[in-house]
């Protein structure tokens, strides 16, 4: 098998093992085992525990902001506020059915944003715990400047609220191995995003 190959088999294998297990049980073994290769090699792509546990976030978060931000490399001619809710449901709908059509990897996600491990790469410099991403961002400041959806909210708590809460829908259909349909992507639509507009509405 290929270098390059292996050490993403080694990334994969990680992921699964984490979501199988939990990240509090993790060992590299599970990833060997798993993978079929020599713990040596293991180490010798990537050090130690912490770095093959940054390497799959930051891989699995590449994956999610290449789905979700192609064709956006300039904000849309956009007039009303109905177009612009219209158009920030069709990049939530990518990331949402990202997250339910990848079982492992949501579970990995979710498991790793919330961990010890996440917030030491944070303090180290290794990775922004905000991981936004830029051209979506980019586009809602501007849809920001154009209709003021967020008024005194700082945007970082938005897309927290956005990114994370999604999560736990997303991990909750998986649990519970629901089909999601239109009506149900609908519902979840209405409350992550019309909670937290509603939110913003209502403010002084």
């Amino acid at each position: 098998m290929p270098k390059i190959a292996k050490k993403d088999l080694l990334l994969d294998c990680t992921m699964r093992a984490v979501a199988e297990n939990g990240l509090m049980s993790f060992s590299m073994q599970m990833v060997t085992k798993m993978a079929g290769t020599a713990e040596g090699l293991i180490y010798k792509h990537y050090s130690t525990k912490e770095n093959l546990l940054l390497q799959c976030y930051l891989r699995l978060y590449r994956e999610i902001r290449d789905r979700i931000e192609v064709g956006l490399d300039r904000v849309p001619e956009i007039r009303e506020k109905e177009e612009m809710f219209a158009f920030l449901r069709k990049i939530w709908m990518k990331y949402f059915t990202y997250l339910i059509g990848n079982k492992y990897k949501t579970l990995y996600f979710y498991e790793y944003r919330n961990s010890v491990y996440m917030r030491n790469a944070a303090m180290d410099g290794k990775i922004d715990p905000k991981n936004f991403f830029t051209k979506t961002v980019n586009i809602f400041y501007e849809f920001d400047k154009k209709f003021d959806i967020l008024h005194k909210i700082d945007i970082k708590w938005f897309f927290y609220y956005v990114a994370d809460i999604s999560v736990v829908f997303a991990i909750r259909l998986i649990n519970e191995e629901k089909e999601c349909d239109e009506k149900l992507l609908d519902d979840i639509w209405n409350l992550v995003w019309g909670g937290e507009f509603w939110l913003i509405a209502n403010q002084e």
